[in-house]
């Protein structure tokens, strides 16, 4: 009778759990893994690159200049780990069955592989070709995003692959756009999907284009600079909205202040723009002191900005902002000061065009579940975690593109 209604109540609760929602990973379908057969001990990756040679004219009867070559190292280190821990007690597994321990542990194992992805794809900041706005467009600007339309996206193709083609990378392409560029995709094909051919299959990949792989991901890497030289006033706002598959948007709210209270989300303006500045950077990087510099956001919201990270920049008087995994976030503010503001095209949002393997990942452990008892407890922690590394060696610099498209006028 006992098996028969664990048995019963397994199938109750597999019926009633509601479905949860994950990003769809395409790391392991553009990455090179092939350092992992190498690492077996260790934790270090050693990959040196030769000197350039380079050719010269030879004059007779005149000594020629003999070049000095040199090797130099680089080396991928794994040294990221991540976990996501959570507490079973005994009494909630033996009154809902082991099935609930086991959901949560593979739930945890599929967000440490969503964090994976996004630090790969965020990698889009380590190459040496881009796609700007001065490609884009006659009398463009370099160095910032350009807006995405059914005009111009076939020519995104086009001069992603040329730039790719000049450095002699022409087979293997790969290309990780947005649920957003795929839309424009799909209105400039005009629904005619069977122009991307029929070879769908896992890991986000919808079929071919100009001679890409294409991946759809909302995990692409993201960007914006914050322009903030004036001293805010005591109310000005900074506004993020994130969206995530697991809920609706959020709106995180970030409030300067001359004196907190503290209130989670209120920002200590300080002496200078330059300290306000910094404070604002501490609080979405987590790393300040509560209740002094800032007032600590909610566990909620912090695990929303876990992977965004802010840089200040004195001499620019800008915060910078890098999301890993975000595909985009919609940014305001409400500063007294309107010359204090978001720069619209640095919003971006980073697709990655290039030749497949161009990243390295070594993935020392896999995402693994371990169980610890409690002492104190009638329970366990379980614990989900891996242990990784990647880099983009200098021989790939040029086997990958950063396409910046703007984001500023995206909407979640």
């Amino acid at each position: 009778m006992a098996n028969s209604v664990s048995a019963s109540f397994k199938e109750f609760w597999s019926r009633t759990m509601q479905r949860k929602h994950f990003k769809n990973d395409v790391f392991r379908a553009i990455a090179s893994f092939r350092e992992e057969a190498v690492l077996k001990k260790g934790d270090t990756v050693n990959r040196p690159y030769r000197s350039k040679i380079v050719t010269q004219t030879y004059v007779r009867g005149t000594a020629f200049v003999v070049q000095d070559l040199t090797d130099t190292n680089e080396q991928l280190t794994v040294q990221t780990s991540k976990i996501a821990p959570f507490y079973v007690d005994d009494l909630d597994e033996l009154q809902h069955d082991y099935a609930l321990a086991a959901s949560y542990a593979e739930d945890a194992s599929v967000a440490l592989g969503n964090f994976i992805d996004g630090d790969v794809l965020g990698e889009y900041d380590a190459t040496n070709l881009n796609v700007e706005d001065d490609d884009m467009n006659v009398g463009g600007t370099s160095g910032v995003g350009f807006t995405i339309n059914t005009g111009n996206i076939q020519k995104m193709f086009a001069v992603a692959k040329k730039k790719l083609k000049r450095k002699a990378t022409t087979t293997g392409l790969f290309a990780v756009i947005s649920p957003d560029v795929e839309q424009v995709l799909m209105e400039y094909l005009a629904g005619k999907e069977t122009q991307l051919g029929d070879n769908t299959n896992m890991n986000g990949h919808i079929g071919k284009y100009y001679g890409f792989d294409l991946y759809v991901s909302n995990s692409v890497g993201w960007s914006a600079s914050l322009s903030m030289a004036t001293q805010p006033t005591d109310g000005d706002t900074v506004v993020l909205k994130v969206a995530d598959p697991e809920t609706a948007e959020t709106t995180i709210t970030l409030t300067f202040k001359t004196t907190l209270t503290p209130t989670a989300g209120q920002v200590l303006i300080g002496g200078s723009a330059d300290a306000a500045r910094v404070n604002l950077g501490k609080i979405i990087n987590d790393n300040g002191t509560d209740a002094t510099d800032y007032g600590r956001l909610s566990q909620a919201n912090r695990d929303l900005l876990i992977a965004v990270v802010a840089t200040d920049s004195p001499s620019a008087d800008t915060l910078v902002l890098k999301g890993e995994g975000k595909s985009f976030i919609v940014v305001s503010e409400t500063f007294t000061n309107g010359t204090d503001t978001w720069t619209a095209n640095l919003q971006v949002q980073h697709n990655l065009f290039g030749q497949k393997g161009a990243i390295d990942v070594v993935i020392q452990k896999r995402p693994n579940v371990e169980f610890k008892e409690v002492p104190d407890k009638l329970g366990r922690n379980v614990a989900p975690w891996t242990l990784y590394g990647l880099k983009t060696f200098n021989d790939a610099k040029n086997e990958f593109v950063d396409v910046k498209v703007r984001s500023d006028a995206f909407v979640n």
